[in-house]
């Protein structure tokens, strides 16, 4: 008898976060895919100007529209992209983000391909998105060799310390951090 109490206390709790885990991935893939919808936007415009208003998009308003995008999702959900080799020193990780950029270069390491990570913290979850490097981030995160000296020059201009560079097409680049307080899920 005793068993079958705990097996059902175990069963409750295991259906429980098996449904604050889709809840949080819905989330998180939404917050994720909002953030990237929008900086994209504005990268892309500022591209078809020049690779320098690129650079100033990224530097001027990167941060402002993350903050945006936020507001837009209320519930007290928090967005930040943050990489091992990061560019603006405000997105260096955290502990627990360089727990997740490890897990996500030790998985693609063994070949696989996960398309999210989660970490429950104090006061809810943390929801983890990985990003890939594409073609045309190689016009400012590639080769500092092969970019273009004053483009080069201006990325160093305002990020001295900058890290976010050497990359190759497909390479993983970092994440999307979506931090979802418990309130959010309910």
């Amino acid at each position: 008898m005793r068993k079958l109490v705990i097996a059902v206390i175990l069963s409750g709790f295991i259906s429980s976060y098996a449904g604050q885990e889709e809840k949080v991935v819905e989330i998180g893939e939404t917050a994720s895919k909002e953030l990237l919808k929008t900086l994209k936007t504005e990268l892309v415009k500022a591209l078809s100007k020049s690779p320098y208003e690129a650079i100033d998009v990224c530097h001027k308003k990167a941060l402002i529209l993350t903050h945006e995008v936020e507001k837009k999702l209320d519930h007290g959900i928090k967005i930040k992209r943050t990489s091992f080799k990061y560019r603006n020193p405000k997105n260096k990780p955290d502990k627990y983000e360089q727990q997740a950029l490890k897990y996500f270069e030790e998985m693609f390491k063994k070949g696989k391909n996960p398309s999210y990570y989660i970490q429950k913290v104090e006061n809810g979850y943390r929801y983890y998105k990985p990003l890939k490097v594409k073609a045309v981030c190689l016009t400012c995160h590639g080769d500092p060799k092969l970019m273009d000296k004053r483009l080069y020059e201006k990325i160093k201009k305002y990020y001295p310390n900058d890290k976010a560079v050497g990359y190759k097409e497909g390479d993983f680049r970092g994440v999307i951090r979506v931090f979802i307080p418990k309130d959010a899920l309910k």
